[in-house]
């Protein structure tokens, strides 16, 4: 952990009555402050070995106070106001006290005395943490197990010097004033702040007008409006009552900063963590937990420094440590969305597909499937290969208005993603034509072009016909009809020679069962047979597989980057098209 040079001019202090001015503001709406026994749990889930005893043996040793107390006065009269009314100001009438300050004195009420309620900052946390640190002996028993064995142990000595370190230590804790300005400090500019801390980057969460009673206090704020709030803030109205300085605030955050890194198990993760909903982040316990509220208290401080002096303080997760190279880099974390790709990168966790398989149909998409999963062992997904089916090759080819230009820019766009595609069409109509144009068609985003030759695969024929023999459809055929009709290899010959092939095996079938061919059902049925160890063809040897070998060998070598420099390097290279060659003269555009 880097230490901080600080002098005591760096260092904040307590604002005489904070207490009482936190409760004017009404600084209780977007972080509101728990009453004992409700804090006791909040911190007990955060870690923090703490109990109702020993909160209130702390605060009578004067380690650790709630930011006011009160006393339920003797007549009936309506709950403390907050903000307070005229004719309801507990302050003024001693119901209600501040303990912010640690040289006041005053009576602290028994653990079991219910006739008085404390109310606490959650972000006194880190201080708590401290002083239950500083007031915990942790000994190894075994070691005086050992000791036993040999000599006497003096325990009286021994309990003696453990007495005396705490006393010391507790007279430090004593006139240690910074943690305790620093939580009250975070709980004052709460109601600006702390819906900026509780979203996932890309949404916050903003508290509307509520109302909160517990039978000593009532928060009424149904007309409380955050923007309202953000259109009033006044930042140095905060400098001014907190005496803050540049250099006071900006210890202030690199102390809390660092609290949270040290204390969280999770900090190599906040870049993927700070995107998951904080409704989810809440459900973690412990240090981690711990850490989320220091977070908060830290990103306020951040924001109060850049709306007082216009300069953005490092990220709390980036204070520790020196960094060489930021991953991404800074400026690409202004884009939210592109930051987040970038992350769920380096983690693995980006579910855009690596490849992007076009097919023609069903039947086709039926078939890559059933291999994936068959010959390759796992589903086309587990490779990160997504098929996209189209259904038909006019689908591709489009009109003759505009023909190719959709199909093109869809490739343009997956490759301008890094996902490679692959189109697979049917020897049909325009599909050569397309496949030429596709070679030919400039990137809109790179200088290069769209594709390369290899990854757009037009059947000689058709995908039956150029990856089944005459003999296998035949037999397939003549299955479906069920005992209707028999088909022969020579009338499937005939059909593969004529230009369309595929057309004109559904009028053979029709004609001759007087019946619709379902394609589905036929490829799947090929399908079957290919893969069956029966099959006199060796399966290696099909076209469909080597075809599908190359994508797959093709996803396997698509790390997403992690950063844009290497993506930038990725889209200039030969992977997704060749490149254009530079006319001399030209404006390269």
């Amino acid at each position: 952990m880097p230490r901080i040079n600080t002098t005591t001019e760096d260092l904040l202090t307590i604002p005489e009555d904070i207490g009482r001015m936190i409760i004017e503001a009404g600084a209780v709406i977007a972080c509101p402050l728990l009453g004992t026994d409700k804090f006791i749990e909040f911190c007990k889930k955060r870690g923090a070995s703490i109990n109702r005893e020993r909160l209130f043996r702390l605060e009578r040793l004067r380690l650790f106070a709630p930011v006011f107390r009160v006393l339920t006065p003797q007549d009936e009269v309506e709950p403390l106001s907050i903000p307070p009314k005229k004719d309801n100001d507990w302050l003024a009438k001693g119901w209600a006290w501040d303990t912010t300050q640690v040289e006041r004195t005053y009576q602290v009420p028994d653990y079991a005395d219910q006739t008085q309620e404390g109310y606490y900052s959650i972000f006194q946390i880190d201080h708590l943490q401290i002083v239950l640190s500083s007031m915990t002996l942790s000994v190894h028993l075994d070691s005086y197990l050992e000791s036993s064995a040999s000599k006497d142990i003096d325990w009286e000595k021994n309990g003696k010097r453990w007495l005396e370190f705490t006393r010391s230590h507790a007279a430090s804790l004593k006139t240690h004033v910074y943690r305790r300005a620093v939580a009250l400090l975070c709980q004052f500019i709460s109601n600006r702040y702390y819906p900026h801390t509780q979203g996932n980057q890309r949404t916050i969460q903003v508290p509307q007008g509520r109302h909160s009673w517990d039978g000593w206090t009532t928060v009424s704020a149904f007309d409380w409006d955050w923007r309202e709030v953000v259109r009033k803030w006044q930042p140095r109205e905060v400098e001014r009552i907190f005496n803050l300085t540049p250099s006071k605030l900006r210890h202030a955050y690199v102390g809390m900063a660092i609290a949270q890194a040290h204390c969280d198990p999770l900090e190599r993760w906040y870049q993927l963590t700070q995107f998951v909903n904080s409704s989810e982040r809440e459900r973690v316990k412990g240090d981690a937990l711990r850490a989320e509220t220091l977070r908060s208290g830290a990103h306020m401080l951040r924001l109060l420094y850049k709306d007082l002096y216009g300069e953005e303080l490092q990220h709390p997760n980036e204070v520790t440590g020196t960094i060489i190279t930021h991953v991404p880099e800074l400026k690409v974390r202004e884009d939210t969305r592109r930051y987040l790709e970038f992350v769920v990168n380096r983690y693995g966790l980006n579910p855009q597909p690596v490849v992007s398989l076009i097919v023609e149909g069903a039947s086709e998409e039926r078939a890559v499937t059933a291999i994936f999963e068959r010959y390759f062992g796992s589903h086309p997904g587990k490779y990160g290969i997504e098929i996209i089916v189209l259904g038909g090759v006019d689908a591709a080819t489009g009109t003759k208005e505009d023909r190719f230009r959709a199909i093109i820019r869809l490739i343009d766009y997956l490759h301008h993603h890094q996902t490679f595609t692959y189109l697979i069409l049917d020897n049909e109509r325009y599909a050569r034509k397309l496949k030429a144009e596709a070679q030919k068609a400039k990137s809109i985003h790179s200088r290069r072009y769209v594709t390369r030759p290899e990854y757009l695969k037009v059947w000689k024929r058709s995908f039956e016909f150029d990856n089944f023999s005459c003999a296998e459809i035949a037999s397939v055929l003549t299955e479906i009809a069920a005992g209707n009709a028999r088909f022969s290899r020579v009338e499937i010959d005939a059909c593969q020679q004529n230009p369309e092939s595929g057309a004109k095996l559904k009028k053979l079938y029709r004609r001759r069962t007087g019946n619709k061919l379902d394609k589905l059902k036929m490829i799947t049925l090929l399908t079957e047979r290919m893969l069956s160890p029966k099959s006199r063809q060796k399966i290696a040897n099909r076209p469909v597989i080597k075809t599908l070998e190359r994508v797959a060998r093709r996803a396997a070598r698509n790390p997403f980057p992690t950063m844009q420099e290497v993506w930038k390097k990725n889209q200039a290279s030969k992977y997704f098209g060749k490149k254009r060659r530079s006319i001399v003269g030209s404006s390269g555009k």
